[in-house]
């Protein structure tokens, strides 16, 4: 098996150089990723927030009086990886071009034992300006049908470096959707009619309409900032305490009002002299109304709080990640090559 995904990663490579080669690219890896490059927040400010409860409530989640009726089974994660591999010079300008790798996962956790629910998703891109790419449509015809790594447009519409290293990034991102949306169809069929049985999506699902999602999906964010507008109407979520939940809120979109998706803060770890965002995430789930989602956040308020162990120490970011997406991750990064082997691939080549 390692053997089958070695010889697969050279070939994918293969038709990334070939692709350069045939476009008259300069080979130009660099080892580190461009989602590190650029922590992208667009698409997230046209959002809106309104208040369903006017303060936080005050109340630990550790223990509870009554058991909730849902639990915590299926768990997804998705990965985006974007590395920049060459450029070409164009009448004084660069154009940047990336290779990019997106996939999800879903694993279902069954008597403590996890296990991957169907294959996991992988697609392979080339990324380039195809605005700006000399022969642009002969390389989309050459560079797509069956082959393990395909052409798709960056979309920067401005011919500038860095500005279309950043449409990359958000590119990447939007395939990455599109894969994660792709896997949890399947899974809204087969296993989501179980209102009880709740999937864990580490992710935002602000960019996915309701109609693609049930009740039972469960956005899971370790990034707490919240650049939506009036978002001065939130009580200071960084003062909550150790198991405590904020106060309940709407997220609307004005494109799309009837998309409406409830959210709040919780502190899932607190320790002394840990910065003010320690521990801290945000959750998102729908509701049919106001009474519904109080109630839901309370309990998948309990329940993630009892995620909180086994602890992943010493993962980046391990005090707001729950063991089961340090699992997907893990999956999902055996799948791919490092950002070192590609660099090295392209350097060599």
């Amino acid at each position: 098996m390692k053997r089958a995904t070695t010889v697969e990663r050279r070939r994918n490579l293969q038709v990334v150089y070939d692709f350069l080669k045939r476009a008259n690219a300069r080979t130009s890896p660099i080892p580190s990723l461009e989602e590190v490059n650029y922590r992208m927040r667009e698409g997230f400010q046209q959002f809106a927030v309104e208040l369903v409860e006017e303060q936080n409530p005050e109340k630990s989640f550790l223990e509870v009086t009554q058991e909730p009726p849902e639990s915590a089974d299926f768990f997804t994660g998705s990965m985006q990886r974007t590395q920049l591999v060459g450029h070409i010079e164009l009448e004084g300008h660069e154009l940047p071009l990336h290779y990019v790798i997106v996939s999800s996962i879903i694993l279902h956790r069954k008597d403590r034992v996890f296990h991957a629910w169907k294959s996991a998703v992988k697609h392979e891109y080339i990324l380039a300006p195809l605005k700006f790419l000399p022969e642009a449509e002969k390389l989309k015809e050459e560079f797509s049908g069956d082959l393990p790594v395909t052409l798709h447009d960056t979309g920067g519409e401005e011919l500038n470096y860095t500005q279309l290293r950043i449409a990359a990034v958000n590119c990447t991102r939007d395939l990455k959707w599109e894969t994660r949306h792709a896997l949890l169809a399947m899974w809204r069929e087969e296993e989501g009619v179980d209102a009880n049985m709740l999937n864990i999506i580490d992710d935002s699902l602000l960019h996915t309409d309701n109609a693609e999602l049930r009740e039972n999906m469960v956005g899971f964010l370790r990034m707490v900032y919240v650049p939506f507008q009036n978002r001065d109407q939130l009580s200071n979520h960084l003062m909550l305490d150790e198991f405590q939940r904020g106060q309940l809120f709407k997220i609307i979109d004005p494109e799309k009002p009837e998309n409406i998706k409830y959210s709040w803060f919780l502190r899932m770890r607190q320790v002394a002299k840990a910065e003010p965002e320690y521990g801290l995430v945000r959750l998102e789930i729908l509701a049919q109304n106001d009474e519904e989602a109080r109630r839901r956040a309370d309990d998948f308020s309990c329940l993630m709080v009892r995620e909180r162990f086994p602890v992943t120490f010493p993962a980046p970011q391990w005090d707001k990640l729950i063991f089961p997406h340090k699992l997907c991750a893990q999956y999902l990064s055996s799948l791919v090559p490092s950002s070192e082997t590609i660099q090295s691939y392209f350097m060599s080549e």
